[in-house]
């Protein structure tokens, strides 16, 4: 089973990232967040520091917010299920311009009562890791993103496996096994990601699918529809995004040229109201041939409309409130679905 995690647990979390905290930060943080509000993510994290700082910042939270989630229930009886039962556990984590949360949660439960899993979600996933008490698991974990994050990586796997860290907190280096992989995403997998996703028993879209699908709504969908043929039955994907963050996604309708963003395309207050059908009960007015959509729908709509995907957790609104830590730490409002992929017959 896994446990709740206590305060010690969190605070063993937190410590794994203080470490990457360093009087230069702030500076560096506000660069970085200069990037992110223009979108332009080859600036953001084109260089080690500029990595060390989003991961410092920003992959704590939702390091902590993922090891709740996964120990709640929220992420599904199905993948609390599949962190505590015994034996190897595969999970490869996307991220097309990804971060490294996921390593920290994950790791809890590669011997871990605890645990979850982006490369900052792989972070993530890693830095919450605790010892094997009642759970018996290795992990084998996957970091798929365009940036190079193994530095980063290796930072937490260190501090996670420190023979001077507590016991009851020290994670033993034969249980986990974590790899990056620098790969675009939305370009051509290669044979080495493709192998990760069909070995995968899950897969995690972490604060990703929105930016996705912001940058190219069609190699989005191409991505998602394609995970079916690459992952075996009863492979678990899980999506977090920010709740409300992407409330009027452009879609390009078939057989429409995909019209160019415009401010007032941004501009849902000059926008009708969303219809009600069954059909559009996810999707905007329709502009020039490109169709506004909520992203929770716009996955719900391609993932499980040929039943290739069954979704067995949605939540539109989960809220999580941070602890305290060396750097101001958000709440979150997180959007959630998971779904389990269907046998083939």
């Amino acid at each position: 089973m896994i446990r709740h995690p206590d305060d010690t647990t969190r605070k063993a979390v937190l410590n794994v990232f203080a470490g990457l905290v360093t009087p230069a930060l702030p500076a560096t943080i506000q660069l970085v967040k200069q990037s992110l509000y223009r979108r332009d993510y080859a600036a953001a994290f084109d260089s080690p520091d500029k990595l060390q700082a989003y991961a410092a910042r920003w992959s704590v939270a939702r390091a902590l917010a993922y090891l709740d989630m996964i120990s709640d229930g929220s992420w599904s009886p199905d993948v609390a299920r599949a962190f505590a039962r015994p034996g190897p556990l595969n999970v490869a984590c996307i991220g097309g311009l990804q971060d490294p949360e996921t390593y920290p949660q994950t790791a809890p439960s590669a011997g871990l009562d605890t645990a979850t899993a982006t490369p900052s979600a792989g972070l993530e996933t890693i830095a919450t890791a605790t010892p094997p008490e009642t759970v018996s698991n290795s992990l084998d974990l996957t970091l798929l993103d365009f940036a190079a994050w193994a530095p980063i990586v290796d930072s937490l796997y260190a501090a996670l496996t420190d023979p001077a860290r507590s016991p009851q907190l020290r994670l033993s280096s034969s249980s986990l096994a974590v790899r990056c992989r620098q790969q675009d995403v939305l370009a051509p997998l290669s044979g080495a990601t493709v192998s990760s996703l069909a070995e995968a028993d899950i897969i995690t879209v972490l604060f990703t699918a929105g930016e996705l699908y912001s940058q190219s709504p069609t190699a989005t969908t191409k991505l998602f529809l394609s995970l079916h043929a690459v992952t075996k039955p009863g492979a678990l994907l899980v999506i977090v995004d920010s709740a409300g963050g992407f409330e009027d996604l452009d879609v390009p309708t078939r057989g429409s040229p995909r019209k160019p963003a415009t401010a007032s395309d941004k501009d849902t207050s000059s926008r009708k109201p969303a219809t009600t059908s069954d059909k559009d009960a996810g999707r905007r007015e329709k502009t020039g041939g490109v169709g506004g959509y909520k992203l929770g729908f716009l996955l719900d709509k391609t993932l499980t409309s040929k039943e290739r995907w069954q979704q067995v957790a949605s939540d539109d609104s989960k809220w999580w409130r941070a602890s305290a830590y060396p750097l101001d730490l958000e709440n979150m409002r997180c959007l959630i679905r998971v779904y389990r992929r269907n046998n083939d017959d």
